[in-house]
């Protein structure tokens, strides 16, 4: 009996083996697993999809007061486009609001049309360019549904966090010679007063009782 028993042992123990390799294998075969999905790794509001622009890394950051701050974000062109041929002719940010079904109010000041360059993104946190100058009822810690409108009458919608002007936002402003006028559809006349500006120093560790 033993002469029969070991080999079959051995058998299963082969079967096992070869089983446990191919189980990663067979888990892998298209089951919409995280692997195959896009992964956007950022601080901040993001739009991928479809053919049309990508928004990425939204922001508002204000200045402290929170009433005042400004929208910055990366404007790209489709993976599928380009850049060479088709900056040139891609949409352009014209206006800036909060979604019409948002708790928050944004008013855009006027600004300048945003267009990609011909590497084919424009990041407006970069000071050469500049970000959208905002007011309304949010603060640090709001999350505004926030709709970019483009010259080709194409929408994002976009949930924006509120940071405040600190650290790695300390030197955001927005375009330069961006008019005080309003440039969106949608009002904001905050009613509080302003309060003290953030303090951005990081608090010193408490020393435990020796």
């Amino acid at each position: 009996m033993a002469a029969v028993t070991t080999p079959l042992r051995r058998k299963l123990a082969l079967a096992a083996g070869l089983l446990c390799l191919g189980a990663p294998v067979l888990s892998s075969c298209g089951f919409d697993y995280a692997t195959d999905r896009p992964n956007v790794i950022a601080h901040g509001g993001f739009h991928i999809t479809g053919e049309g622009m990508r928004v990425l890394a939204t922001r508002i950051v204000s200045n402290g007061d929170d009433r005042h701050g400004v929208f910055i974000a990366t404007i790209a062109l489709s993976p599928t486009a380009n850049p060479v041929t088709d900056a040139s002719t891609a949409p352009t940010l014209t206006g800036l609001s909060a979604r019409e079904d948002s708790n928050y109010t944004l008013t855009a000041k006027k600004f300048q049309p945003i267009a990609v360059g011909d590497d084919g993104a424009v990041n407006l946190a970069d000071p050469s360019v500049g970000g959208i100058a905002v007011t309304g009822d949010f603060q640090a810690g709001s999350s505004v549904p926030v709709t970019l409108t483009f010259s080709d009458g194409s929408t994002i919608s976009v949930q924006t966090p509120v940071v405040t002007q600190c650290h790695e936002f300390a030197s955001v402003a927005p375009q330069a010679g961006a008019s005080s006028s309003a440039g969106a559809t949608q009002s904001a006349e905050p009613s509080a007063e302003p309060t003290a500006p953030y303090d951005c120093t990081f608090p010193e560790p408490t020393r435990a009782a020796e």
